[in-house]
């Protein structure tokens, strides 16, 4: 498996079906084309730019849940209790 997501892969079509670690790793493949897109072609290819934008809206929804639980809940409690 590539550490890139190319245009010509598949791409889900409902970001909202998958867990967040899942929709995290799609954000890093395509962080990382758009990095090899700038360093190779110059600009981005339209799709790129898509999931990009479709993948952040969607981490920012998951933002403004208030169900959304730290990764570490444990290490952020006890901060909270030694403040």
């Amino acid at each position: 498996m590539s550490t890139r997501l190319t245009p010509s892969e598949d791409f889900p079509e409902d970001l909202t079906a998958l867990a967040l670690p899942e929709v995290e790793v799609l954000n890093s493949r395509i962080h990382r084309e758009l990095d090899y897109e700038y360093a190779n072609d110059g600009e981005p290819s339209m799709e790129t730019e898509i999931r990009h934008e479709e993948l952040t809206e969607e981490l920012d929804r998951r933002d403004q849940q208030p169900e959304s639980t730290p990764a570490l809940p444990d290490a952020v409690e006890s901060t909270r209790r030694s403040s």
